[in-house]
């Protein structure tokens, strides 16, 4: 059991560090007009003239994505400084779909293309982002260590977080009914044996399971990080503590 379950638990940690990077980014959707999406081709060639009015297009939805990020970017939880939007955001248009287009040729002018598109700009969630990415290892196996399924909750892995704490909880609370109910202290080795032994390898197992994801996770978003040039100290600011927040000796938590 302990073999196949060691590399199930890489697998599921590599599973959630590759299908996280995806819950750090938003996107929007922009229409940009036959003015903005225009292209000319002085070779008469309607290739040329249509690439383009493609490029155009992109640079015209990328300076308005940075306006409309900018527009937006503060909400109950965070400011973002429009200097780091227009500069280090690294707002992507990842997707253009031209709607309609339109050829013209006045005399003694060339070749030109007009056309309407519709682009998607996607940007970094930093808030989202920065809460996961300040979440630490020894937090994960504090949390795992104290309460079976903890470490996977601070790391949301909820589905997770949930079968370890039923699984560990199950095996002990019948460890605790047979060990009352033993008259023999061989029935108090049979109970420890199918149900204390099965309860402590499934702790054991939480806190390398929480331990491997975070790791894998902090890889993840530093990857993520480097390639929006997020910084903690200008990025963003907070703007209010929700709840109530404790402090312990080894990690703290606010709910």
């Amino acid at each position: 059991m302990k073999n196949f379950f060691i590399p199930t638990c890489i697998l599921m940690a590599l599973l959630n560090a590759s299908i996280g990077a995806g819950e750090y980014t938003n996107s929007f959707k922009l229409r940009i007009d036959e003015g903005d999406a225009a292209g000319e081709s002085f070779k008469n060639d309607p290739v040329e003239a249509f690439n383009n009015a493609v490029e155009a297009a992109m640079k015209t939805g990328q300076s308005l994505g940075e306006s409309e990020l900018v527009s937006r970017s503060q909400t109950k939880d965070f400011v973002l400084q429009s200097n780091w939007v227009r500069k280090d955001a690294h707002l992507q248009v990842t997707d253009l779909q031209v709607k309609k287009y339109r050829f013209s040729r006045p005399p003694g002018e060339p070749l030109r293309v007009n056309m309407v598109v519709d682009i998607q700009a996607d940007y970094v969630d930093v808030p989202k982002f920065m809460e996961d990415y300040e979440k630490t290892v020894t937090g994960a196996a504090y949390r795992s260590m104290a309460v079976p399924g903890w470490g996977q909750l601070y790391n949301r892995q909820y589905t997770t977080s949930i079968l370890y704490g039923a699984a560990f909880w199950t095996f002990y609370v019948m460890f605790i009914q047979a060990a009352k109910s033993a008259v023999t202290s061989d029935d108090l080795s049979t109970a420890t044996l199918n149900f204390q032994l099965p309860a402590l390898i499934l702790w054991s197992f939480n806190v390398s399971e929480a331990v491997t994801s975070r790791i894998m996770g902090r890889q993840g978003l530093e990857n993520l990080r480097q390639a929006y040039r997020l910084d903690a100290k200008y990025s963003y600011e907070p703007l209010t503590e929700r709840g109530w927040k404790f402090d312990f000796i080894l990690f703290d938590f606010t709910f």
